[in-house]
């Protein structure tokens, strides 16, 4: 995942506010440099108080940036392929969310990253993530002490696979067709809440929108509406299989499928997997069964849902590769 190449290093920035988690943070710093990336730290919040420089300086090779201080790597043109924020306070977090650039430093996380991290306390994640902004993600500390470092290990461990998933996806696109009926048009919304917050899950991803929806890697059929019959009236109905041989070889196919519907009757596979939308849940069909993918605090079920559609598609990758 990394070159012995200073210049080809991933590089990664953490942001240290105040508390004890920021001051046991300089375990989750070793491990990124034990695994050959380039780290640096920025101070938010008199995180100073928490965090001493030499610690910094021993661990990244460099001096944090601070309020106070602009170290050298601060007017490098180089971008970090990922942010991580510890425990900003709450005003610092506003200021993320709304993306305002009012203090350098936070300008600096927000225009050198392209997303953002954060681990925060869970009385700080916001209760209600529909309208998060997808390039943040959400993961609360644990209440003890103790607890942070088998917490920075998982961390740690997660972020590395998504950077793995995000290089591997760099070139992968999705289609997302919502096709409602011309008669009902006048009355559905035809931009539901959900189908944005998954719309924002697939690119923060790293996955692009295709031009033409034959050429993606991922089609989504995502209405899952009534339909009319052959009297006019509304019905439920299973899901139109798409046709697979007008699609690019190997594609991934989604269905979204109505609730009135039993979804264990329809017949899923490697490459076509059957969505059904629940209170605060996701059901999903696949060559294996159904499972349930919940809504968690500070990551819904379409994030979640993303980040399984992301290894299925590096591993279909990995695996043409092999046969190549």
């Amino acid at each position: 995942m990394t070159s012995r190449t200073r210049k080809n290093r991933t590089r990664v920035l953490l942001a240290l506010g105040k508390g004890i988690a920021s001051s046991l943070a300089t375990e989750l710093a070793m491990l990124f440099c034990h695994a050959g990336c380039e780290v640096k730290v920025a101070l938010l919040d008199n995180g100073h108080e928490w965090v001493s420089e030499s610690a910094i300086r021993q661990i990244s090779g460099s001096a944090p940036l601070s309020a106070a201080h602009r170290p050298g790597w601060f007017f490098a043109q180089q971008a970090f392929d990922l942010a991580i924020a510890i425990a900003p306070a709450s005003l610092t977090q506003q200021l993320l969310q709304a993306r305002l650039t009012s203090d350098p430093i936070i300008e600096f996380i927000l225009q050198k990253s392209p997303t953002l991290w954060l681990l925060q306390e869970p009385a700080q994640i916001p209760a209600d993530s529909e309208d998060a902004d997808a390039q943040l993600i959400f993961r609360a500390l644990p209440a003890q002490p103790h607890q942070l470092s088998p917490f920075y290990q998982q961390v740690f461990a997660e972020c590395i696979a998504w950077l793995a998933a995000r290089r591997k996806l760099n070139r992968k696109t999705f289609a997302l067709n919502y096709q409602i009926p011309e008669a009902l048009k006048v009355i559905a919304n035809t931009r539901p809440a959900w189908l944005a917050r998954f719309d924002r899950a697939l690119q923060s991803c790293g996955l692009g929108l295709a031009s033409e929806g034959s050429e993606a890697d991922l089609i989504i059929s995502a209405y899952d509406g009534p339909q009319f019959d052959a009297d006019n009236r509304l019905v439920f109905v299973e899901p139109a299989l798409p046709e697979r041989a007008a699609h690019r070889n190997g594609a991934l196919f989604i269905v979204f499928v109505a609730p009135e519907i039993d979804l264990t009757a329809l017949t899923a596979d490697k490459n076509l997997l059957l969505v059904q939308r629940r209170n605060n849940a996701l059901h999903v069909a696949d060559s294996h069964g159904i499972r349930v993918i919940p809504d968690l605090t500070g990551q819904c079920c379409y994030t979640r849902f993303c980040s399984q559609l992301i290894t299925h598609l590096s591993r279909a990758t990995h695996g043409r590769e092999q046969h190549a």
